[in-house]
């Protein structure tokens, strides 16, 4: 586990999420978690894998920005 203590969710996710359905939405949601405080990349597909192309370099900057804080 990194030390980012927390991150802004966006509505552009919640957007991207609502293409999917529940189980992909529950997966996405899991991704984003564990992506932000473990730095774990999922291997995702279709549409999912589309959202996650479009949220990932907004949680990575978000993820910078919380590390750069901390120092």
């Amino acid at each position: 586990m990194n030390k980012i203590k927390g991150f802004t969710f966006h509505r552009s996710y919640a957007e991207a999420m609502e293409e999917l359905n529940v189980k992909e939405q529950k997966e996405f949601a899991w991704w984003i978690y564990r992506y932000v405080f473990f730095d774990e990349k999922p291997n995702l597909k279709g549409k999912s894998k589309l959202a996650w192309i479009l949220v990932e370099p907004i949680l990575t900057k978000s993820k910078n920005k919380s590390n750069l804080n901390q120092n």
